[in-house]
């Protein structure tokens, strides 16, 4: 009688290396972001700075009527609806818990590596890291004002101006020089940004040119690793450098 050939059983590979194995995409991305969003509708709460790019949160205002309670009932319903979603996700066997930890993880290599390399090149080159002082900032406002950079920048400027970009060009260009020309529009549309509006900060070469690069790295992570690791290394990047220069 013969024997039934021996199989051989490989371990599972590491969650960080699974991780790093496919770009985080669509359902997945928004519920790990999920966090950014919440921590930055309560905390500017309490009179922290609105992001300039913030349109979520005018619609919330308009839809709460600019009620408080009618405000903090809706953000209920969306913790609610997260947790639901999670849930289900977690029975599909599509989203493990642990799944957050390799991309903080990642995230925040990134933003350390980002922000040591733009911290010292500014500093050794014009002595400044340009418009990243925010007078007064404490701890809270510090994650507050990140975690609201991190969650709208990266929605408006990579998914959206970006992404849409990217899509109206591909006809006329071919795909790969769409993704290009969006990259480049839109990483100076991330840093004219800063300088328009009331609440601008002065031009500068120095900060231009700064932030144009910033948004280029980060729409590199975003097209490699997806909204939920740009989001975050955003963020996290941003806690990282106004910490050092608050």
């Amino acid at each position: 009688m013969a024997r039934a050939p021996k199989t051989t059983q490989t371990a599972p590979p590491h969650p960080l290396v699974a991780h790093l194995q496919g770009r985080i995409e669509g359902l997945t991305s928004a519920v790990l972001v999920f966090p950014l969003f919440l921590v930055y509708q309560l905390g500017i709460l309490s009179g922290r700075g609105q992001n300039g790019v913030d349109f979520v949160t005018q619609a919330l205002i308009r839809v709460s009527h600019r009620d408080l309670s009618q405000y903090l009932v809706i953000l209920a319903g969306l913790l609610v609806a997260y947790a639901a979603v999670v849930v289900l996700l977690r029975r599909r066997g599509q989203l493990a818990p642990r799944a957050f930890v390799p991309m903080l993880v990642e995230s925040t290599f990134y933003a350390l590596i980002m922000g040591s390399i733009i911290v010292f090149v500014i500093r050794q080159f014009a002595g400044i890291v340009p418009g990243l002082v925010v007078g007064g900032a404490g701890p809270l406002d510090v994650v507050v004002i990140s975690a609201g950079a991190g969650f709208h920048e990266e929605l408006i400027f990579r998914v959206i101006l970006m992404g849409g970009l990217a899509w109206l060009l591909t006809g006329l260009t071919g795909a790969r020089r769409a993704w290009l020309l969006a990259l480049v529009l839109s990483s100076l549309a991330f840093s004219l940004a800063h300088h328009i509006g009331p609440v601008g900060e002065p031009f500068t070469f120095a900060a231009f040119v700064y932030r144009t690069l910033a948004g280029v790295f980060f729409a590199l992570v975003y097209q490699i690793r997806g909204f939920a690791v740009a989001a975050w290394t955003h963020a996290l990047y941003d806690v990282y450098v106004l910490s050092l220069t608050a």
